[in-house]
């Protein structure tokens, strides 16, 4: 039992019932207009040195940021956003897991489920990103990839 349930059942002890929200416990929020990340996990590679990783479920598509370490440019790295293409079917189980309702001991593991998910679906997104050519930038069809910030193209803008 967590600290929230064990100050929820002093306080049921007193006679007093918290209020429960009506929304679902991930409820789309918003920062100037850009939906945030409803789970995050960030960390660093095991099997190549200096690379972190920043896993994410935003708008129920698992996302996975690759940052990874280079000797060029201001931040001395390039990043990479990369996603699972229509074609795979675990995607769609993100967006099934999002809309159900289920019991209430289902809700009370419903956030470790999804963090569990993300990381066994971002293990997969890591290999097919790594068996990828990032030179000629061309990847295997079940992920997409978006370089958000290479240090080549910095040079060649600035």
């Amino acid at each position: 039992m967590n600290i929230h349930e064990q100050f929820e059942e002093f306080l049921a002890k007193l006679g007093v019932e918290m209020e429960r929200p009506e929304e679902q416990p991930f409820k789309k929020e918003r920062y100037n207009g850009e939906a945030l990340p409803e789970v995050s996990i960030f960390q660093a590679s095991r099997d190549h040195y200096g690379v972190f990783y920043r896993l994410d479920i935003v708008e129920q598509r698992p996302e996975l940021r690759i940052m990874v370490p280079t000797e060029r440019g201001e931040t001395k790295m390039n990043i990479y956003l990369v996603r699972l293409s229509d074609m795979m079917p675990i995607a769609a189980c993100f967006e099934d897991m999002d809309v159900y309702e289920g019991s209430d001991a289902y809700e009370h593991g419903r956030e470790a489920t999804l963090q569990h998910l993300l990381y066994a679906t971002a293990e997969m997104m890591k290999q097919l990103f790594w068996a990828g050519d990032l030179e000629s930038q061309t990847f295997p069809p079940e992920i997409e990839v978006h370089a958000l910030l290479q240090q080549d193209q910095l040079k060649l803008q600035g």
